[in-house]
C-alpha cells in the first residue's frame, strides 16, 4: 500500500499525486491538516521528524523530501523501485 501524506495547496504534492496516476500507480492521499488524520501524521512526524511534505510511505518504507528523494520525478522512480 502507498500512502501519500500531503496538504492541498502544496504544488510539490499534487505533482507527484499526477505523476504517480499518469504511472497507474493506485496511492491512498492523506491530508495532513485534517483532523481525522493527525494521529497518523503524528506518527510519520515522529518516525522522520520532518514536518516537510509529500512524504510517501510505501509499505513500512518512508520516502522524505530532500532526505530521500530531492525531486518529484526520483520520488516517483524510488516508490515504483519499492514497489518491485
Amino acid at each position: 500500500m502507498i500512502k501519500i501524506y500531503s496538504v492541498p495547496e502544496c504544488p510539490y504534492c499534487n505533482e507527484l499525486k499526477e505523476l504517480l496516476t499518469k504511472e497507474s500507480i493506485n496511492f491512498i492521499d492523506v491530508n495532513v491538516l485534517l483532523e481525522e488524520n493527525k494521529e497518523e501524521y503524528e506518527q510519520i512526524y515522529n518516525k522522520t521528524e520532518s514536518d516537510e511534505v509529500p512524504i510517501v510511505k510505501v509499505g513500512n518504507q518512508l520516502l522524505v523530501p530532500n532526505i530521500s528523494f530531492k525531486s518529484i520525478s526520483e520520488a516517483v522512480e524510488l516508490t515504483k523501485n519499492f514497489l518491485g
